[in-house]
């Protein structure tokens, strides 16, 4: 039995009928469900990350349903020490695969290398910023949150998020949950993006709305951000 086909079997293995209903109600995706728990594929992606057909699977990975995406992203995650180049010919062509909100969120946290070379990451993946597709550009917003919302890199983060194009449902989700979390954590540097109005309104407004839903901002802050909300 080949490695794809020994996977195959054991993400059917794993798979739960009522967890795949439930997620094809909350997942808008052109892959297959098969209705499996993160933990359950958190597993398998750790015993394929240390063994030793790892460098087949990373070539000849069958990406046929969405738990496939995230088992690849999973493992990629696992391997901290790979060289960077290597792990770059890894994501980059994974990122384009990516067609839903839970690939994205799910795999950007993962990679846990990109804490490794937070330079390197960002210069590689800035040109996503402008990209066509709506879940590249919202890969890169993610990326900005769960990646470089510290001091050091939140000025620059903060440009970053107010200049990537918006429209996108997706994206624009995106970017008001960063910058709900860059309320929480910096709230001194992203407060004045959100006074110049330096996002849609759409943005603006859902940014306001998750933070005042937020249990770490404090009830005069959420009042102060309620009457910055733009009238549509």
């Amino acid at each position: 039995m080949t490695q794809n086909a020994q996977i195959d079997q054991r993400l059917q293995s794993l798979a739960e009928s009522d967890y795949k209903i439930f997620n094809e109600k909350l997942i808008l995706t052109s892959y297959e469900i098969q209705g499996i728990r993160m933990p359950a594929l958190k597993k398998l992606a750790k015993e394929l990350s240390r063994g030793p057909g790892i460098e087949d699977y990373l070539k000849n990975a069958e990406f046929t349903t969405y738990e496939h995406v995230l088992l690849y992203g999973l493992v990629l995650g696992n391997l901290s020490n790979l060289p960077l180049r290597t792990a770059f010919s890894y994501v980059d062509p994974l990122i384009l695969r990516f067609d839903n909100w839970a690939h994205v969120d799910t795999l950007t946290a993962a990679f846990r290398i990109f804490k490794k070379y937070p330079e390197e990451v960002l210069e590689h993946f800035l040109p996503l910023k402008n990209h066509e597709g709506e879940f590249t550009k919202r890969f890169f917003v993610i990326l900005l949150m769960c990646h470089y919302m510290e001091e050091e890199y939140m000025d620059m983060t903060l440009q970053h998020l107010s200049e990537v194009p918006q429209g996108q449902y997706y994206v624009d989700m995106a970017i008001a949950w960063a910058l709900c979390v860059g309320l929480v954590k910096f709230y001194d540097k992203t407060l004045p993006y959100l006074q110049q109005k330096a996002f849609s309104t759409f943005v603006h407004n859902k940014a306001i709305q998750k933070a005042r839903e937020s249990y770490r901002i404090s009830a005069e802050t959420k009042e102060l951000l309620n009457r910055m909300k733009v009238k549509r």
